[in-house]
């Protein structure tokens, strides 16, 4: 009789393809000698994860390991059933394929195993039509709709187009016009009284403008 069990292929990690079958209720994981699988690996802490057989199948759970375990590369935050074909990550390098193996445990252990025979292919029996053969239907050309004649007419609710270009290039140079010339008025005004106060503090009204009253 043919039976069905599971089992842990090492995809990566210090021996890629061993694999592990589960043929107890409890096993534990990890680097200490003591687990049922032991793994030699420094990121895998001496108890790192348990898989337990239950009526739904095997579950597995990390055990507080430093570097976690995953599934699918989701990190296990409690129990979680496995499913045949999924991934469990010990730390960051240890993956481990959760698979079914079937095997027949009447059937005796053979050093070599032995080779299939070959069956030659068969040619398939000739079918003959039992009514008249109808032609496919053919399909249909697809529809393409002819090219506009005229353009298309502007929608009533169209926004009217905006201010024509260079209107507001004109208004920022009249602008930069105007600051200029308020600069150049702003400059005189400070030379002008720059000179004025120099004529004053020196006292040279008389010998700059000596038209004025009492400096004859």
């Amino acid at each position: 009789m043919v039976a069905s069990t599971y089992q842990l292929v090492m995809r990566s990690g210090p021996t890629p393809g061993k694999v592990f079958p589960l043929e107890k209720s409890e096993i534990f994981i990890g680097r200490d000698l003591n687990n049922d699988l032991v793994i030699s690996d420094a990121e895998i802490s001496r108890k790192h994860a348990r898989i337990v057989m239950q009526a739904g199948g095997f579950v597995i759970e990390d055990l507080g390991s430093t570097n976690g375990t995953s599934v699918e590369g989701q990190r296990l935050i409690g129990p979680y059933l496995l499913r045949p074909g999924e991934m469990i990550t010990l730390g960051e390098h240890v993956t481990l394929a959760f698979e079914a193996a079937a095997f027949d445990p009447d059937a005796t252990v053979a050093s070599v195993p032995a080779q299939a025979p070959v069956i030659p292919p068969q040619p398939s029996p000739e079918l003959k039509p039992t009514g008249p053969l109808t032609p496919p239907p053919t399909p249909a050309p697809a529809y393409t709709p002819p090219p506009e004649l005229y353009p298309a007419p502007s929608f009533t609710g169209q926004v009217p187009p905006g201010p024509e270009q260079g209107v507001e290039p004109k208004k920022s140079s009249n602008r930069l016009a105007l600051i200029l010339v308020i600069a150049v008025l702003l400059m005189a005004i400070c030379i002008c009284a720059g000179v004025l106060y120099y004529i004053d503090a020196n006292y040279l009204w008389c010998k700059v403008f000596p038209f004025l009253p009492g400096c004859s």
